[in-house]
Parts: C-alpha cells; structure tokens; sequence
C-alpha cells in the first residue's frame, strides 16, 4: 500500500505538477501507513541495529518517524533521475547489494522484498537505459524509493541501506545545500541549469555561480562526457557504495557476538581489489569516493566511542509519562553534529575546488 500510495502521488505530480512541499507531506502520508500497521499491530518494525551500539532504545520513538523515513527516501531517489537509466540502474545496483546483505544479515524479510523489486526495476530497466524507450517520472521514482524503504523496513536493514543509497544521500545533499530547500527541478532550471547540453550531444557542466550543485555536476567539472559515459559514473559510485554496504552488515554481525574478524578482512581484501579498478577506469569520482570513505570512517570511529564511553555513563532514562528518552542516545546524537558539520566543510570545499579548477582550465 506504501509504494501503491507513493506511486499515486508521483503520477499525480506527473499530471498536475505539485509543488516540493505538498509532494514531501503526501509522502509522509504514505508512510504513515507502516506506522498504523505497526501500532495495531499487524507488522513490527523493530528499532535500528547499529555496529557495536547493538540494537537502538527507541521502541516508542523510532515508529514515529517511520513515516518521516519514507518521504526522505521517496524524494532522495527522485532527485538523482534526468538521464537514461540513472535513476532505475542506481536503485537495481543498490537493491541487488540489498539482497546480498539480508542474506548475511539472516532476514527472511529482507531477502522476500529485494527479490520482487529486483524482478519489477529489471526490466525497467532494460527499457530506460541509453538510449531509453520509457521513462519512469515521479510515479517510478517516488515508487523505487518507497520499495527500498520497505525493504529498509521491514528487513531491518537501516545501516546497509545508507550505505548502499550513499550516491543519493550525496546528490540530494548538493541538491539541497545550494537551492537552500525543496523546489521542483523545471522550476530551477530555468535560471539554474546545472549542465550544459552542447551542440555534438556532450553534456558540460555549468560554471555559473548560482547554478544548482549537483553530482552531476560535480563529475562534468573534469571535463564534458556523452550521457551513456556520465550515467556509467553513477553505476560505478553505486558499486562502490553497495561494496560499503556489505562491509556495514558484516560489522553489523559484532552485535549479535559472532563477528569473524578473518572473514570481515577476507571480504574487505575482496572487495578492495573491484573497488581499485572502478577507480583506475572511473578517475572522476575518485574524489567523491575518498568523500564517503572519511564520512563512513568517522561515522565507525565516533561509534566506537559512543559504545566504549557513552552508553558506559551510569545516566537514567527520562521519564515523560508517555514515553521514556534514553539520556544517552540523545547526547550521541548531539556528539553527531560537529562530525556531520567537519564532513559538510570539506563535502563543499571540494567541489567549489573542483569547479574553480574547470574554470582555470576553460580560461587557459
């Protein structure tokens, strides 16, 4: 019902165009459907399992914000779509890895939803790819996106699953910072176009300064490239971030206490040797790679801080009658900022880096 819901609304923003800001509140919408099947009941979503934090208090509150997850979800994945297959090739490799990890990660669940999402975006995809016969609009991407948050869901997946959509979270996080909030991309582009189509069908991207910040964008500042050869970029970052998302679950099996250090490095060596030659092919995203690995690296760090000092603090729970607030989760979550914000500097200093270098480069 979630994903019927969510594909209603985006085929109603395809018809009537909704503004930004009534599209995000049906959203919610949709997903306050798994919080009244939940409070009746008829599912249990479980609270977020986190490496080395074992399984978050926040019985009472995490559903609540359930609703919230989705409409983040639905319009995160519907921010990186404009070109064939990017939007359906990202969320097939991203399911795909999903698939894998509830394998790992033992979830019935899980492995039940991946299999009819991968069998429905598939041949989608075959369809949207270069050069695309079909297009998905909102009503496919506002619906891929509400698919992989169920899966998220219900397959208690939440770690692996940010790792794994960490080229949407990036795109939407550009998205977001240079518009200074939600509006619709035909609105923006207008005045804002991020890219440039030129006359021998190359794509450039904008050196303006008031031009949307984008991933797109980002990679084209190296240089112009064809759309198939801008699109394979985004597929290569979705390995790389599917490779992060198997690595999650595994660290993730330290708190169910059957974590196997030498197979943990058996698959990081695994992986590595791919990741290597995706770069060595894919010089252009080798910064945005290097981006994740410090946000996911301080991210493992700051964790392993909380666990060992944190949670260690002799600190009671609040108790507001309702519900009762675990003191010491609310002051990680305070902790979180300042990493958030280092990571938020130097995310926007390298691409103004980056854009400053094609303009040199463009003047010479």
């Amino acid at each position: 019902m979630t994903v019927l819901l969510a594909g209603v609304i985006g085929f109603i923003d395809d018809r009537k165009k909704l503004r930004s800001r009534y599209k995000i509140i049906l959203s919610i919408f949709s997903g306050s459907i798994i919080f009244f099947a939940n409070l009746f009941g008829l599912i249990t979503i479980a609270s977020p399992t986190i490496p080395f934090i074992d399984r978050t208090r926040l019985t009472i509150i995490y559903p609540f914000l359930v609703p919230l997850i989705v409409a983040v979800f639905t319009n995160t994945v519907n921010m990186l779509e404009g070109y064939n297959g990017e939007g359906s090739g990202t969320c097939l490799i991203a399911t795909c890895f999903l698939f894998i990890c509830s394998i790992i990660w033992n979830s019935a669940e899980g492995v039940i939803f991946t299999i009819p999402v991968i069998a429905v975006i598939f041949p989608f995809f075959i369809f949207n790819k270069y050069p695309a016969k079909i297009f998905p609009g909102d009503v496919g991407t506002l619906a891929m996106g509400a698919m992989i948050a169920c899966i998220m869901l219900f397959g208690s997946l939440e770690v692996a699953t940010f790792c794994a959509l960490l080229i949407h979270i990036f795109n939407s996080f550009y998205y977001i910072y240079s518009v200074r909030g939600f509006f619709e991309s035909s609105d923006i582009r207008e005045s804002k176009d991020d890219i440039i189509l030129l006359e021998n069908d190359r794509i450039k991207a904008s050196d303006q300064k008031s031009a949307v910040l984008t991933l797109p964008r980002l990679i084209l500042a190296k240089g112009t490239l064809t759309e198939p050869e801008l699109v394979k970029n985004f597929y290569a970052i979705s390995l790389i971030c599917g490779f992060f998302s198997i690595l999650s679950i595994l660290l993730m099996q330290y708190t169910l206490g059957n974590f196997n250090i030498y197979l943990f490095i058996i698959a990081l060596f695994a992986l590595l040797a791919p990741t290597i030659f995706i770069l060595y092919k894919f010089s252009r995203i080798r910064g945005i790679i290097v981006l994740m690995i410090i946000l996911l690296i301080s991210i493992l760090l700051f964790l392993i801080f909380i666990e060992a000092v944190i949670m260690a603090l002799p600190i009671e729970d609040l108790d507001l009658g309702i519900i009762s607030i675990p003191i010491n989760v609310l002051i990680s979550f305070l902790l979180m900022i300042p990493i958030l914000l280092f990571w938020y500097m130097i995310t926007i200093k390298y691409f103004w880096s980056e854009i400053d270098k094609m303009k040199k480069k463009n003047s010479e």
